[in-house]
């Protein structure tokens, strides 16, 4: 009975050093395939719109992060922000390109565009003007 219990605790250690040994491991480049592969599975069984939807909604983040860009470079250069409206943002290219025609349309000027809503065209309505101010003159408010 002793030599039972031997045996059999040690077909035991054999079944378990048998299937140790068959076990396999997986080398970085085999896990990287096996992944790609069941992802490449996953998307095929999707619809073929999905594909669509997915670049149409990266192009409009994108569309969104260079309106925003566009906003910030506006305001850092002391534009009006409404200005983004009229800029070309369809590419990173374009964009810069309509920021460079902005800003050199400032400069050309020479003065700042009138922010309607926070300033007055004419300086301060009802503040006593410089002396050499042409509305004064005009008004005969010398």
């Amino acid at each position: 009975m002793a030599d039972l219990q031997n045996t059999s605790a040690e077909g035991t250690q054999t079944s378990t050093e048998g299937t140790q040994q068959s076990e396999k491991t997986f080398t970085q480049e085999d896990v990287n395939r096996i992944v790609q592969e069941r992802l490449a599975k996953e998307r095929s069984k999707g619809t073929g719109n999905s594909d669509d939807e997915i670049t149409k909604r990266a192009a409009e983040l994108d569309q969104r992060e260079r309106k925003i860009k566009a906003r910030e470079e506006l305001s850092k250069n002391g534009l009006p922000d409404y200005l983004v409206d009229a800029l070309n943002i369809n590419t990173d290219e374009d964009l810069q390109k309509s920021m460079e025609a902005i800003i050199k349309m400032k400069g050309e000027t020479g003065e700042q565009p009138h922010i309607v809503g926070k300033f007055s065209p004419i300086g301060n309505a009802g503040a006593a003007g410089s002396p050499n101010d042409p509305i004064r003159k005009a008004f005969g408010l010398d």
